[in-house]
């Protein structure tokens, strides 16, 4: 069957596609004070998805204890077989640590964070400067020394995922030490 091409729309369809022009003027022009608060409960309802409904500390331990089982990943198990001695392996396995931490971890906590800093608790070195970047690798250096005599005294070897929730558990015992000097220092 073919379409009519002579016959008019009707009212329904015509209505369908005048615009809104009082919507758009609306949100265009609107402030601070011409707009309604929007309840806490409101917005939940519209969250993306599952991961914006974890709490904020568990998404930063999560994220933290993945890199650094990627480092261990790519580091330690990739590279074990092309670097001669155990030294030379830890270095580079430290170095790669600490470049993780300082480019990509702190600056994603850092994006997340926005003007709030509400991630800031879950960073050693908050500052994003050049030498936070040598902070941040001689920092990784010291959490890898402890993490590796953490296995040393267990007697297990070394995997991905034990190794980053064995540096995040040493990570965030030294950023809670940190955190409560600084809260006490503020405090007097």
């Amino acid at each position: 069957m073919a379409k009519d091409k002579n016959k008019e729309p009707s009212q329904a369809e015509n209505d369908y596609y005048k615009l809104k022009t009082d919507a758009v003027n609306r949100l265009a022009n609107a402030d601070k004070n011409t707009v309604r608060r929007v309840s806490d409960e409101e917005i939940e309802k519209y969250k993306s998805s599952k991961l914006g409904r974890l709490p904020l500390w568990l998404k930063a331990l999560l994220m933290k204890c993945w890199f650094a089982g990627a480092i261990c990943f790519f580091f330690y198990w990739g590279l074990a077989q092309y670097l001669g001695s155990w030294l030379d392996q830890m270095f580079v396995f430290g170095l790669g640590l600490g470049v993780c931490t300082d480019l990509l971890t702190n600056n994603v906590l850092r994006f997340l964070s926005g003007d709030d800093k509400e991630y800031y608790p879950y960073m050693m070195i908050t500052s994003n400067k050049y030498w936070s970047f040598i902070g941040n690798i001689i920092y990784a250096f010291i959490l890898l020394f402890i993490t590796i005599q953490i296995y040393r005294f267990l007697g297990i070897n070394v995997e991905p995922l034990f190794f980053g929730i064995f540096y995040t558990a040493v990570d965030m015992l030294f950023i809670t030490i940190k955190n409560k000097i600084i809260n006490k220092r503020e405090s007097i």
